[in-house]
């Protein structure tokens, strides 16, 4: 199944999208790009997937993390359990990367198994900027967007060989990352952490390791953006007051609710809903 293109801006040196899929039941394709893709999938909408590269190591699979890079001319097997994922990508060609980084792309067992899950602060950090970027193009966008693609070439190089053997460590289940999702996705009042840990059977203080683990980010941050996301859905898709949007999404006072509203999006609900949702803000 083809992804939709949400977002799209090209530069000479990659081209950058922000890409979606809907799968209704646990996937598996085999695919060899021509291009590199680097890839961060963008919670809550992500899958739990492993890979493995079939012409070296047939059955070798390995976990797939939210940040990861499909390097162009090898066949890649992916597998997950499906539904609705959506990812911020950088498609570059292999010898722009190679000239960018400095250093020849004959990658070894450990580097490939590491470009599946690739670790990086500054990498998720350049990845947010990009989303950031495309989903709300600002002066320069595409000269822009170019230094970010350029970063993230270096920085996802650096992370590749520094995890040539990375460490294992733990991360959220497929069934705990499917019982936050669904409570993200659920009316009514934002969860708690606490109660997030409840649904995963861990402590708070563990979810929130796990999550950062996993996520690169701090599980409030995706609790924040699940309500904006949801606010959005109903200001476009309804006629509802805002009295009434407001107390689907667990505030007290239409006010309170608009103030949250401006901060995370920049816009107000009323003007959001006025364009129908083209004052678009980052997710």
């Amino acid at each position: 199944m083809n992804p939709v293109i949400l977002r799209e801006i090209r530069s000479p040196a990659a081209d950058a999208q922000i890409l979606e899929w809907r799968w209704p039941s646990p996937m598996e394709a085999s695919i060899c790009e021509a291009r590199h893709m680097l890839e961060m999938s963008l919670p809550p909408m992500s899958a739990d997937g492993s890979a493995c590269f079939p012409d070296i190591s047939p059955e070798r699979y390995s976990y797939m993390g939210r940040m990861f890079l499909r390097p162009a001319g090898l066949m890649l097997r992916a597998r997950s359990r499906g539904g609705h994922i959506r990812v911020v990508r950088c498609a570059v060609d292999p010898d722009r990367y190679a000239a960018t980084v400095e250093r020849d792309m004959r990658w070894t067992d450990g580097e490939l198994k590491a470009l599946l899950h690739l670790r990086s602060r500054p990498l998720a950090l350049i990845f947010r900027r990009l989303r950031d970027e495309l989903m709300a193009p600002g002066f320069a966008s595409a000269a822009l967007v170019e230094a970010y693609c350029t970063a993230l070439m270096i920085e996802s190089a650096r992370a590749c060989s520094a995890g040539a053997e990375p460490r294992v460590e733990a991360r959220l289940t497929g069934w705990q990352q499917r019982r936050i999702e669904e409570r993200l996705e659920a009316n009514g009042p934002p969860p708690s952490v606490a109660e997030l840990a409840r649904l995963c059977s861990v402590s708070p203080r563990h979810l929130l390791r796990l999550y950062r683990s996993q996520a690169n980010e701090p599980v409030t941050a995706a609790i924040a953006r699940a309500q904006v996301v949801r606010a959005q859905r109903l200001l476009v898709t309804t006629d509802l007051p805002l009295k009434t949007v407001a107390a689907h999404l667990g505030f007290k006072r239409a006010g309170s609710f608009s103030t949250a509203f401006r901060r995370a999006t920049g816009v107000s609900p009323r003007l959001y809903r006025q364009f129908g949702g083209a004052a678009n803000s980052p997710q």
